[in-house]
């Protein structure tokens, strides 16, 4: 441990510490009265206010200068990042009495710029040490604060509680987040916490702008933008023949602050834009109707034409059966562009369903609900879903005891069939939710993880089902290198209903031997060690495949295979590279089979 170096530094570190503390005032001043947490949860407040506080700073620092220090003698700001992970996971090991982290080597409270090279790379051990700090402070409670073991620091060498040993982890990180303040000024830098307020601000997404938009005849369309405060996708939002753009107002303000610029259209003649359809002749109306797919592009190459939108990461939402046909036809007329559907309530033609058989690589949110009043739609949107070809899809079917009563098409004379909340937008008043997923949705598919979404269960079920065959997993798996030649990144199936399959027949396999049938128990086994080696190769990166492998080739008696899964597992969970699965990752589940591999290493140790 190196001494603190300046004055400087303390006065900062008072000044950090003074700050942490009125806010935490301010905080317990508003509180209602009521009984104290427990004291573990007060741990982990402040374990994880400290740590969240370094790794904003390893996240924000320019990379340029992570190896810049004030004076020969200090640390740079990398080595001081390092070094406060590597002391916190040597009192996490004292105190969870474990090995847990990364082999620092001879010198394990300095790791070496040498094996953390890059900024990625000191980024992922400080986020790993307070994840790591934190799961262990949950799983002990008050309990854990309250064990005592020898502890030497700079105070001398007592028997201490475990509390004191968090408490000291606490002030040696505060000290070193004083430091890298002082390393932030010195480059005319503001430390995140400093512009945390600014910084909120800044990242509000400004107000809708009504915009107008000439149509290729000269018409006037009306639409809202509504901007996101930095670079990012973009999404086109279509009404139902019986709402208008603002239907869409709420959900398009959402979508702006999570990062994605949005247009909501009013089409020609609904809302404000030209004389409403339902005062215009029929024969005004035919010549109107053909006009709605120019008008549509009209609003796509706005949208694609704005600052900070990338015009070939552009989602497609829709609503009844006007806003889905005209979405899944901007879809299939901009294929390139269109990285995402979202549709409600609706149905499309010929064309539309011969072009969803076709995109492979469309993720499509599918939205409905029975209480709707424009039946047959729940069975409409089933068939779009059914017809789509992607495996990233998803379906949302709000039931209820009987279906809607048929009284007429979808219209565009709202009083001419009372409306239910169950139509299109008119989904989010009753299911308030909705508006959330289809966010989430969103940014899934046009920032996370860009024109792709997670396998679901639905789609993937004529594969998962076959898994029961005698040929099956054969079969999965040549379906699976088949779909990887055109997209190396696509997943056929969700990772837990393999899981759940493999694990049923391992628990088949065990009743058999418990029941003397052996012959019929390995059976079993062998089935499971297939599937799971099937659903490790689609899941090469989850711990969790490697631990069921590991445990089905121990109950096999395939040791050496059992050690070498399990090994690997432990490696993977200890090094969070990774998710623990790809549908889980919480602490609780880290501990849980991170336990499961331990117990078969003690296991497989035990029998040589």
């Amino acid at each position: 441990m190196r001494k603190r170096s300046s004055l400087a530094l303390v006065v900062f570190i008072l000044l950090a510490l003074t700050g942490t503390s009125l806010y935490g005032q301010g905080q317990s001043q508003n509180q209602p009265a009521g009984s104290a947490r427990s004291r573990a949860d007060e741990t982990l407040e402040w374990w994880n206010q400290i740590g969240n506080k370094l790794i904003a700073m390893a996240k924000d620092f320019p990379e340029d200068k992570y190896d810049f220090k004030v004076q020969k003698d200090e640390r740079t700001f990398a080595e001081n990042l390092l070094h406060v992970a590597a002391v916190d996971y040597d009192l996490i090991r004292r105190v969870s009495e474990s090995n847990m982290g990364p082999d620092f080597g001879k010198d394990k409270h300095n790791p070496s710029r040498e094996v953390y090279k890059t900024k990625t790379d000191v980024v992922k051990l400080i986020e790993q040490a307070v994840a790591d700090g934190a799961a262990v402070i949950k799983q002990q409670g008050d309990a854990g604060l309250d064990k005592t073991m020898p502890f030497a620091w700079e105070t001398g060498k007592h028997i201490v509680h475990n509390s004191y040993i968090w408490i000291t982890a606490i002030e040696h990180s505060t000290e070193h987040f004083g430091q890298l303040v002082v390393y932030y000024r010195a480059n005319n830098l503001v430390p995140p916490e400093s512009r945390r307020d600014q910084t909120q601000q800044a990242q509000q997404p400004s107000a809708p702008r009504v915009v107008e938009l000439k149509a290729s005849d000269g018409t006037l369309l009306k639409a809202s933008y509504f901007a996101a405060a930095k670079p990012g996708p973009g999404v086109l939002l279509l009404h139902q023949s019986n709402r208008t753009r603002k239907a869409w107002d709420n959900l398009a303000g959402q979508l702006a602050a999570a990062g994605i610029n949005t247009l909501t259209l009013d089409m020609r003649g609904f809302g404000e834009s030209g004389t409403p359809y339902t005062k215009l002749t029929d024969a005004e109306k035919a010549k109107v109707s053909p006009m709605w797919p120019s008008d549509v592009d009209t609003a796509f190459q706005y949208l694609v034409s704005q600052p900070g939108v990338k015009r070939d990461v552009i989602g497609v939402g829709g609503a009844g059966w006007f806003g889905v046909l005209h979405s899944v036809e901007v879809a299939r007329q901009h294929s390139a562009d269109v990285k995402s559907l979202v549709l409600l309530s609706g149905e499309t033609l010929q064309d539309g369903l011969q072009f969803l058989r076709q995109a492979s690589k469309l993720p499509g949110l599918f939205v409905v609900a029975d209480d709707h009043e424009y039946p047959p739609t729940v069975e409409a949107m089933e068939w779009l879903y059914i017809n789509s070809s992607s495996p990233g899809k998803k379906f949302v079917h709000y039931s209820a005891a009987q279906d809607a009563p048929w009284i007429w098409y979808e219209t565009s004379d709202a009083g001419k069939v009372p409306a239910r909340g169950g139509h299109g937008t008119d989904m989010f008043k009753p299911h308030p939710e909705l508006p959330g997923i289809i966010v989430d949705w969103l940014v899934t598919t046009l920032i996370k993880t860009l024109s792709r979404a997670p396998a679901d269960a639905l789609a993937s079920a004529a594969i998962l089902n076959q898994l029961w065959t005698s040929e099956g997993v054969a079969r999965a798996k040549q379906q699976l290198m088949e779909a990887r030649r055109r997209d190396s990144q696509v997943q056929l199936w969700p990772e837990v209903n393999v899981d759940i399959i493999g694990e049923d027949h391992v628990r088949e396999g065990e009743s058999e031997r418990k029941a003397g049938r052996l012959r019929e128990a390995k059976m079993q086994i062998d089935t499971a060690i297939e599937i799971f080696k099937l659903n490790l190769l689609a899941y090469p990166d989850s711990a969790d495949a490697h631990y069921n492998l590991a445990d089905a080739y121990l109950k096999n008696g395939q040791k050496d295979l059992a050690r070498q899964y399990a090994e690997k597992a432990l490696a993977m969970i200890d090094s969070h590279k990774a998710p623990l699965s790809s549908w889980s990752d919480t602490e609780q589940r880290r501990a849980e089979i991170r336990g499961g591999v331990q117990d078969t290493l003690k296991e497989l140790n035990a029998a040589h």
